[in-house]
């Protein structure tokens, strides 16, 4: 658990790369119970997605996220709350790189508000920086 006096505004938590294969969207499909065809059929995803191709569930992106957050925070009990933007709709195949950045500390809760991400290799944003924020306790 980050300890309020060793995080500062702008401090960045380790992030993770991950590529998401077909395997794993069937995977999540199982474990979520969202079996969309758009995740897993290429015929049906070649005519509704917005990059012609199975593109991963949204929620799958998230977890990411969730588990780089969890990670740094020294475990789920320390997340506060996680709320998370959609961008973009991330292809079977990419590799996806999730973080966070530190943006404010509140000392009286022992809080810290961060920023936090997914995106793809080119820069494109999955999960908003701008928008997706998560609260972690501080000990």
């Amino acid at each position: 658990m980050p300890k309020l006096d060793e995080v500062k505004v702008g401090d960045q938590i380790p992030g993770i790369t991950e590529t998401l294969d077909q395997a794993r969207l069937i995977q999540y499909a199982g474990a979520s119970g969202d079996f969309n065809p758009l995740h897993w059929q290429q015929e049906f995803a070649a005519h509704v997605s917005p990059t012609g191709g199975v593109i991963a569930h949204g929620m799958l992106n998230v977890g990411l996220v969730s588990r780089a957050l969890t990670g740094w925070a020294g475990g789920p009990e320390h997340v506060r709350s996680l709320s998370a933007s959609f961008r973009a709709p991330c292809p079977v195949g990419a590799s996806v790189t999730v973080g966070g950045e530190i943006l404010e500390i509140d000392p009286q809760a022992r809080t810290a508000t961060l920023a936090v991400w997914a995106e793809l290799p080119d820069g494109s944003r999955i999960v908003d920086r701008k928008r997706s924020r998560a609260v972690v306790a501080l000990d």
